[in-house]
This record gives C-alpha cells, sequence and structure tokens, in this order.
C-alpha cells in the first residue's frame, strides 16, 4: 500500500514537472524570437546610420565639385584682370598710349616702389580695371579657398564615419544570421509556429484597429450630416417661428417699434429659405473630436478625423495623423503608377539582400529596392527608410493601399512595399533575399504613398 501511495505521489509530482518543461520551452521560444527581431532591428539601424554618412558625403562631393568650378572660374577673372592691370600699367608707365604720361624715359631706373605705385596709379587713371575689383576678386576666391578646404576635411570625415559604420554594420548582421541559424537548428518547428501564432495576433489587431478606425470615420461623417440637416430645419422653421413672435395672444399684432416699422397694407413677411448646399459651395461644420483607435495608426494616434468643412455632397474628409497627433498634409490618391512600382519590385524576388545596395539583379537593402521601385513608376525618393517617410505623404492605417510605403522600428530603419493582402515585398535582412511576406502589423510605425 505504500508502494502505491509512493508511485502515486511520484506520478502526480512528474505532471508538475512537464508542465513547467513546457512553460520553459515555450517562454525560451519567445525570448529567442525577440532576440532575432532585436538583432535584425540593430542591423537595419546600422545600415540606415552608414546610408546616411554616404548620402551626406555624395551630396558634399558634389557641393566641392560646384565649389572647385567656382574657384576655377575666379581664377580666370583674376588672370585677366593682372593681364589688363599689367598691360595698362606698362604702356602708361612707358608712355606707349597717346597723351603719353611717362614717368621715366627708361625704366630701368625706378625702383621697385615706385614701379609699383606707378603701377596702381595709372591703371586706375585708365580705366580698364580697378585695383579694387582685383582684391575683390581675390578676397572672395581666397574665401571660397576655405569653404573648399572646410568641405574636404568634412568629406573625409564622412568617409571615415561611414568605413566605421560599415564595419559594424557588418558585425551586426553575421550576429543575427549566426543567431538565427542556432535557434533555428535548436529549436526548428516551435520557432516557426510561435512566428505563425505572433503574425496572427497581429493580423487581429490589425483588423480590428482598422475596422474601428473606419467606425469612427463613418460616425464623424454621420455626425455632420446629422447637424447639417439640423441646420437646414431650423432655417425652414424660421419663417413661423417669427410669425408666431409677433402676434400677440388676444390676436392682435404687436405695435411696431420706432426703428423697425410695420409692414405696409397687404405686405407679406418675406419667407427665408432653407440652407440646402449648392454647387461650388463650403458650409462650415464643426469637426468631432479625434477619436484614438487602440493599436490604430503611428503610435495610437487616431487613424482618420474629418475636416473642418463638408463640401456640396456634405462629406467629410479623412487625413491622416502622425506621430505626435499632427495632421499631415492629404496623400495623392492611389494610381496606375503604384502598379508599375509594385510591378518593379516583384521583378527582383529573389534578389540577395546586401548593405547599401540599389542594383536590381544583383543586390538591394530594404530602402534600396523600395527607392528602385518607385523610380520605375517615375517617382524619385531618397534611398534610406527614414527620409522615405520624411519626404513622402503620410497615409493612415487604415487607408494603406498596394504600392504604399510600409515603415517599421524605432527610429525608422526599415521599409516595404505593400502589395495587398496583407502582404509586402521587401529585402529583410543579411543572409536573405529580397521575398514575397506577410505585413507584421504589430511593428508598424508609419505608412505613405510616393505618388
Amino acid at each position: 500500500m505504500i508502494v502505491v501511495v509512493a508511485a502515486a505521489s511520484t506520478g502526480f509530482a512528474v505532471r508538475p514537472v512537464a508542465a513547467d518543461g513546457v512553460s520553459d520551452q515555450q517562454q525560451q521560444v519567445k525570448n529567442d524570437l525577440a532576440s532575432i527581431k532585436s538583432l535584425e532591428q540593430k542591423s537595419s539601424q546600422l545600415n540606415e546610420e552608414y546610408l546616411g554618412f554616404l548620402n551626406d558625403k555624395t551630396q558634399l562631393d558634389s557641393q566641392i565639385a560646384d565649389s572647385q568650378k567656382q574657384i576655377n572660374a575666379q581664377a580666370v577673372q583674376l588672370s585677366s584682370l593682372q593681364t589688363q592691370l599689367a598691360s595698362v600699367a606698362v604702356q602708361q608707365f612707358t608712355g606707349g598710349t597717346s597723351g603719353g604720361l611717362a614717368m621715366f624715359g627708361d625704366t630701368s631706373s625706378a625702383t621697385d616702389s615706385l614701379q609699383r605705385e606707378q603701377l596702381v596709379r595709372t591703371a586706375v587713371n585708365a580705366g580698364a580695371a580697378t585695383t579694387d575689383d582685383y582684391n575683390a576678386l581675390l578676397a572672395q576666391q581666397n574665401h571660397a579657398q576655405a569653404e573648399l578646404q572646410a568641405k574636404q576635411q568634412k568629406a573625409t570625415q564622412l568617409a571615415t564615419q561611414a568605413s566605421d559604420a560599415l564595419d559594424r554594420t557588418k558585425q551586426a548582421g553575421q550576429a543575427y544570421q549566426d543567431e538565427l541559424a542556432k535557434d533555428q537548428a535548436t529549436l526548428g518547428v516551435l520557432l516557426v509556429q510561435e512566428q505563425q501564432r505572433e503574425q496572427a495576433a497581429a493580423d487581429a489587431a490589425h483588423a480590428a484597429a482598422v475596422q474601428q478606425a473606419k467606425a469612427a470615420e463613418q460616425g464623424a461623417a454621420d455626425q455632420a450630416a446629422a447637424k447639417l440637416a439640423a441646420q437646414n430645419q431650423a432655417a425652414q422653421n424660421q419663417p413661423a417661428q417669427s410669425q408666431a413672435a409677433q402676434n400677440s395672444p388676444s390676436g392682435q399684432q404687436a405695435a411696431p417699434s420706432a426703428k423697425s416699422p410695420a409692414p405696409a397694407p397687404g405686405s407679406q413677411t418675406p419667407i427665408v429659405p432653407a440652407v440646402t448646399p449648392q454647387v461650388g459651395k463650403k458650409i462650415s461644420v464643426a469637426a468631432p473630436a479625434p477619436t484614438s483607435a487602440a493599436g490604430g495608426d503611428f503610435g495610437g494616434a487616431s487613424a482618420a478625423t474629418t475636416g473642418g468643412s463638408a463640401d456640396s455632397g456634405g462629406g467629410s474628409v479623412s487625413t491622416p495623423l502622425v506621430a505626435g497627433g499632427t495632421t499631415a498634409p492629404a496623400p495623392p490618391p492611389v494610381s496606375s503608377r503604384a502598379e508599375i512600382a509594385i510591378a518593379a519590385a516583384r521583378s527582383q524576388l529573389g534578389v540577395r539582400y546586401q548593405f547599401a545596395m540599389a542594383s536590381p539583379g544583383v543586390a538591394f537593402d530594404c530602402s534600396g529596392i523600395t527607392s528602385y521601385a518607385w523610380a520605375q513608376a517615375g517617382v524619385s525618393i531618397p534611398h534610406q527608410s527614414a527620409q522615405q517617410f520624411a519626404s513622402t505623404p503620410h497615409v493612415a492605417t487604415a487607408d494603406i493601399q498596394p504600392g504604399d510605403l510600409l515603415f517599421f522600428y524605432h527610429p525608422i530603419s526599415h521599409v516595404s512595399i505593400y502589395i495587398g493582402n496583407g502582404q509586402e515585398i521587401h529585402a529583410p535582412a543579411p543572409g536573405k533575399f529580397v521575398e514575397i511576406a506577410n505585413v507584421d502589423w504589430a511593428g508598424l510605425v508609419g505608412a505613405s504613398r510616393p505618388g
């Protein structure tokens, strides 16, 4: 009996251990997946930092080239002025011009000091060129030379910073690949299952947020329409209310005031027409307060608000909010350019990822594929994700359409192009290739529409 109890006790003791083992394993999968994402984000951020140095240096190199052209042109002008001054001075000095001012018959008898003094005096008197012109141009060239040297020093500094950033980017990329390979080898299916579970949760949260945002937008539009209808009704009721106010309870008309003479016999009170929307006119409608949508756009800001006025149809204008609650300009409407950009991105599926690259058929980084894709549609955007977000019209999460750019991480350091049905094309990370993937809605921090 004691043995049975001991066996039973042992059996009961094993189950919690097994349960804890499963719990520990699930937590380990979560931790490893979080570590992978963190390393991927670090790699992306360092790549964007590297791109920033490259972009700054490219811009500075262009300025240096322009400055060098300016200095070369000034050097030609200086040489021309020197020639004019010397020629005039020699002619005046030696009596070679009409009405000669020859101070000396033999220039060898003049001292250097006298020659320089006479050179200045005769050049000024001749009017062909002045020393003021020469000195001003010389000062400009000296200033330009100093600026050029400062830019050259800055360019050298940027080159060093870019080289250091590239080294750190490569190290982070390798750390990401090593961690991913290790976790895939030890966890395998469990890691994939956890990724799928997180993706499903993010998809559900995004769908709910979009539905809530659209419901809020529709509610705002209904509220604006109801207010407009109330205004119209009030305008229609005004004549009857005015007539009732003029009549006393005994049916007698109130005495007219001195300032407002009574209507002449037989005349009628003018009827105020109802306020109805007219084509080409706008009626002011108070905008409702922004509604926050849980899990919505750009850090929880409302997906849309109604504009301050309604046009002839009484509708509202949807405008996205960006981080900080400020209203962004309305994005351009969806056009056929988006289809061209998506087709260009699709044509590069399978091309390998590489830092700071945007070379079709060779290699891309995340902002490289998006800048390339939209360039094929005739829209130029910078080759850096943060600059892409800053330079393109923002779009509310609920209004995202195929062709729009999706941005991730804080600070922004990853971008993809949306292709519809919750999918994107992007260049994900070192060791991977341009691919179609499900959008990580949980990590989305902004969206924009280049054109």
